[in-house]
Formats: structure tokens, C-alpha cells, sequence
């Protein structure tokens, strides 16, 4: 059979067009949100055709990944914000603006944006001061209705072009249904019950 995507001898991937897998190992795809988001997509797709020793070394690497980040309790919608880089679509479940529909799926983007803002706060001489916090927020980018492009962040965000409206991350909880962040006792069920029950008779 041919396949347009398979794993090499030393453990790398082979592919009959040159990509951003090409060369590497499921472990290293793994590890950063754009390249795993790619071999979520391979798995997924009608069009290549994946040698099967190939798709179980991605589907393992995953499933290991996803065993090593699992939340110890469950999240609520705002935590689970974080882990909208794992998806490539979201779903609406209340209308936006003429922007959005409920029940239909959008492509979401994900990148970090640097900001900084100035803060007032109290001293421990019970005084004021002007403090700068810098750092980067996420930035959730969705695609609307017409293919406007509209950016959900904690901060304000500085000006950038082609963007068509923001939002707080407040109005993604509201209008998109955020999906689920596995927590240990639904990735290791066994293990977690165990325990609690050596817990519960002590």
C-alpha cells in the first residue's frame, strides 16, 4: 500500500511531501501545541494515508501527553480556557452579534500575545505606587459567519489589522462551549479508585 505519511526504522516520520512533520518523531511533535495540533489533524483526515505502525506511535504519544497534564480535580469553564490549544474547532452554543450561531463550529486559533499595564497599589507604608505587569496572555482568535476575525483575551490587546471585534474571555465562556480538560480520575480511573479506597478505610 501507499502511504503518504510513515515511520522510518529510526523512528521518524516519512512523508512523500516535505512538511513541518517531516523528519521528526511523534515525540517531538508532541511537545508544542502547533505541530501536536498537525498530527491531530493527519489522524483525522481522509486525504493522507497513514501507515498503521505510524498512527499508533502518534495515538500512544498523545494519549501519553494528555496522562501527563491532566488536572488532579475537575476545571470550571474559565480554567479550561487553557486548553483550547488542544482543539482546532469550537462550537457556539448562544448567538453573538449577528456573528455567531448557535449549534454551528469554528475554526480557533491560539497564540500568545505580549502586553503590559500599569497597576496602582498600596505600599507597605500604606502609600501608593505605579507598578508595570508585563507578560503574555493567551489570545483566542475565531473566525465568524462572514470570516471575520475576532480575537477573546483577559488583557487589552494593542491594535492589530484585520481584526473585527474583541472580546473579553468572559463572552467565549458565554457563547462557545468550551471543551472538556480530562482530570486523573477519567485518565487513570483504575488507579484513582484504588486509592481513594485505601484512603476511605484508613
Amino acid at each position: 500500500m501507499n502511504y503518504t505519511h510513515w515511520l522510518r526504522k529510526n523512528g521518524t516520520i516519512a512523508t512523500t511531501r516535505r512538511s513541518a512533520l517531516t523528519g521528526k518523531t511523534p515525540a517531538e511533535l508532541v511537545l508544542m501545541a502547533e505541530t501536536r495540533k498537525l498530527l491531530q489533524l493527519l489522524l483525522h483526515s481522509k486525504q493522507e494515508n497513514i501507515s498503521p505502525d505510524l498512527r499508533a506511535a502518534i495515538e500512544a504519544m498523545l494519549r501519553a501527553r494528555l496522562r501527563r497534564t491532566a488536572p488532579f480535580t475537575p476545571l470550571h469553564d474559565e480554567q479550561r480556557i487553557a486548553w483550547l490549544d488542544e482543539v482546532t474547532h469550537i462550537t457556539c452554543r448562544l448567538e453573538l452579534a449577528d456573528s455567531f450561531t448557535a449549534g454551528s463550529t469554528y475554526r480557533v486559533l491560539c497564540n500568545d500575545c505580549p502586553t503590559s499595564h500599569i497597576i496602582n497599589r498600596q505600599t507597605i507604608q500604606g502609600g501608593y505606587e505605579d507598578v508595570l505587569i508585563s507578560g503574555n496572555e493567551l489570545v483566542i482568535k475565531i473566525d465568524d459567519d462572514q470570516k471575520r476575525i475576532h480575537t477573546f483575551c483577559h488583557a487589552s490587546l494593542p491594535d492589530e489589522p484585520g481584526i473585527h471585534a474583541r472580546h473579553p474571555l468572559a463572552i467565549l465562556v458565554a457563547h462557545f462551549t468550551v471543551p472538556q480538560a480530562p482530570d486523573i480520575t477519567q485518565v487513570y480511573p483504575s488507579t484513582y479508585a484504588k486509592l481513594k479506597a485505601q484512603l476511605e478505610a484508613l
